[in-house]
Formats: structure tokens, C-alpha cells, sequence
């Protein structure tokens, strides 16, 4: 499997933890006074409305208080969550020189600029200014430790995702940022505590499921794995880096049937079907059962999707020859020695073998 192969399984897989998490670290907006509104009011507004009536009500209150820090404050949430980030930073830079809370205020462009702008290096600027104003404020360890992760800094994700979990015990995205960052480290027992955590929160996360299952895979666990591979699938519905990852998981434990048709289920995913490396570990697993004519298919497909692929010629010309086709299995393996001359020492041996002068390697 390719490196571009893997981290695309991966940024699915860790794209559905991050973004997953609700908006519970600007819920510390608060009510100023009676006549103003409170971003509860513009939710429920927006739940039953919809977002326009929403912005419609915090609109017709900035006519008649154009200088209301809050509302101004109000108005970049509303521009945030409906992904326009130009007009989220300007109102939240309007809500700042009016004197609004400047942990929320700094905390709401920091995610402006990672989520919505994907520049995670302003995020985590951003972020530290918050928790300069104040350094108990959850929210700016979860958007830091957050922007670290997506920065490949890991050491320091672990610390802000367990300072993060200190001040909101509760708030299970902190032990999802906490699982993220400590199985990079390779941290396995503290990254399962974590997990174990979030999942005594949210008994259902399924994802959380599967990057235990991995820390279990590179613990050589096959078993523990494969069981926790299975309830995430089963929880999802499943999703093609589950599938892959158990499949990978059975064959470490001799179960090739279960590789072939767990590598098969992942198909239907154009995320994994649009590269030639999953179609011929697919022929690979489906030659392994004995399936020559579903391998010839797959090993078929990774050469339409990469013509100049050694390994899918080499693949197709053994799957031939087993069915029989030397002349076909010849010139594939003629293919993949000129693409790669010398990269396959068992390439002169197959020739032969095909050509009938000498015994198949084994």
C-alpha cells in the first residue's frame, strides 16, 4: 500500500473525528441583558426556522444597536457555521474593538482559520492568544491541541488535549484529540485509557472503535483487533478503512477468505477504489483464495488506473498463467521486467516457467 494510499485512509477516518465535534467551546456566550438575545434563542431559531430567519433576528437587533459587541459576536457564529470565513473575521474582528471577550472572540477566528481556511498554523496562534486571556478556558486548548495534530505535533497535542480534558472531564472530543495524538506517539497504554474513556462516553463511536483496534493491530492483538475491527463495522455500516484495516488483521491471523471479501467490501468507496495499489493487493487476496477470475478483474483494473504499475503486470501475468493463458502471463511478465528491469528477482524464473524450460518459482 502506498504512502498516499494510507494517509488518504487515514485523513477519512481522523477528517470524521475532528469535525465531528459540536460547537460546545463557544457555548460560553452568555446573556447580557433581557433585550438581547441569547445564542440559545438564535439556535432554537435556526432549528425551527432555519439559519436565515436566525441572522434575520440578530440583523434587525444590530439596526437598533449597531455598536453591540455581542451581537456583532453573534453574527461571525453565524457566518462561521455557514462557512463563510471573510465575514466570520470581520464581525469578530468588530465584536474585539468592541470589547467582547477576547478568549471567544480569538478562539472563534482560530477555528475560522483551521476549519474553515485550513491554515492551521494561524489557528494555533490564534488559540494561544486566547488562553493568554485566560489560561482555564477549555475551548483554547481544544482548538490548539487540535491545530498541533493537523501540524504533525503530536507531543504538544497530547499536552493541550489533556489540559483540555482536566477543565471539561466530560467533553469527549477531548479524548478523541487525545487518541489521535498519543497513538502517533506510539504511546499505545496511554492512547488506550483514552479510548477507553471516550467510548465509556459514547458507547456508539465507531471510530473510536476502529483506532483501538489499530493500536491493538500494532500490538500484534490480531484477535483483540479483528473483534473491535467487527463492532465498528457493524456500528457504521461500514467504512472502507475498517474493512481494510480488518482485512489486514485476517491475514495476520490466516484468514485469507476474510481478507479477500473484507478487501472487496471496501470497493464501493471511490475514496479506495481510485487506486491501482488497492486493486492489486484485492488480485493478490483473490489469487490467495483461489478466485483467478475476480484477481484477473482487480489486477485489470490497477492497469487502467496505472498502465506502467510492475507489480499489476506481475499480478495479471501469474493469474493467467494459473488459468492457463502462458502467452498472455509471458507478456506480462516481459512488461514488468521493461518497466522495472531487475526489481523482481523472481521475474527471470516466471519467465521461464511459462515458457516451459523450467519448474514455477515457488
Amino acid at each position: 500500500m502506498t504512502k498516499n494510499f494510507k494517509t488518504t485512509l487515514v485523513a477519512l477516518a481522523s477528517a470524521g473525528l475532528l469535525l465531528a465535534v459540536g460547537y460546545s467551546a463557544l457555548k460560553r456566550a452568555e446573556r447580557a441583558q433581557a433585550s438581547r438575545l441569547d445564542w440559545r434563542d438564535i439556535t432554537a431559531l435556526s432549528a425551527t426556522k432555519g439559519p436565515v430567519a436566525a441572522a434575520r433576528a440578530v440583523d434587525e437587533k444590530l439596526l437598533a444597536h449597531p455598536n453591540d459587541a455581542i451581537l456583532h459576536y453573534f453574527r461571525a457564529r453565524l457566518y462561521y457555521e455557514d462557512g463563510r470565513a471573510q465575514q466570520a473575521l470581520e464581525e469578530a474582528d468588530r465584536a474585539i474593538a468592541l470589547g467582547y471577550s477576547q478568549e471567544l472572540s480569538h478562539m472563534l477566528k482560530a477555528l475560522v482559520y483551521g476549519r474553515l481556511l485550513d491554515d492551521r498554523g494561524r489557528q494555533k496562534e490564534l488559540a494561544t492568544k486566547a488562553l493568554g486571556y485566560d489560561p482555564t478556558y477549555d475551548g483554547g486548548y481544544m482548538a490548539r491541541a487540535e491545530a498541533e495534530y493537523r501540524l504533525g505535533e503530536y507531543a504538544p497535542c497530547a499536552a493541550d488535549a489533556a489540559s483540555y480534558s482536566s477543565l471539561s472531564p466530560e467533553e469527549s472530543y477531548s479524548y478523541e484529540l487525545s487518541l489521535l495524538c498519543l497513538s502517533e506517539l506510539r504511546e499505545y497504554d496511554k492512547a488506550e485509557k483514552a479510548g477507553a474513556r471516550l467510548l465509556k462516553l459514547e458507547p456508539n463511536n465507531h471510530e473510536a472503535l476502529w483506532r483501538l483496534g489499530l493500536l491493538e493491530a500494532a500490538r500484534g492483538r490480531h484477535e483483540e483487533a479483528l473483534r473491535k475491527f467487527s463492532e465498528a463495522i457493524r456500528l457504521s455500516g461500514g467504512r472502507p478503512a475498517y474493512y481494510l484495516s480488518r482485512a489486514a488483521s485476517c491475514r495476520e491471523l490466516g484468514d485469507y477468505a476474510c481478507e479477500a471479501w473484507d478487501l472487496a467490501s471496501a470497493s464501493d468507496w471511490r475514496s479506495v477504489s481510485s487506486y491501482a495499489t488497492y486493486y492489486i493487493r484485492l488480485g493478490e487476496a483473490m489469487h490467495r483464495v483461489g478466485e483467478l477470475e475476480l484477481g484477473a478483474k482487480a489486477a485489470a483494473r490497477a492497469l487502467e488506473l496505472q498502465p506502467a504499475s510492475p507489480a499489476a503486470h506481475v499480478l495479471r501475468g501469474r493469474l493467467r498463467a494459473e488459468s492457463g493463458d502462458l502467452k498472455g502471463a509471458a507478456a506480462d511478465f516481459r512488461a514488468a521486467e521493461a518497466l522495472a528491469p531487475g526489481g523482481d528477482p523472481e521475474l527471470p524464473a516466471l519467465l521461464s516457467a511459462v515458457a516451459g524450460t523450467s519448474k514455477a518459482p515457488r
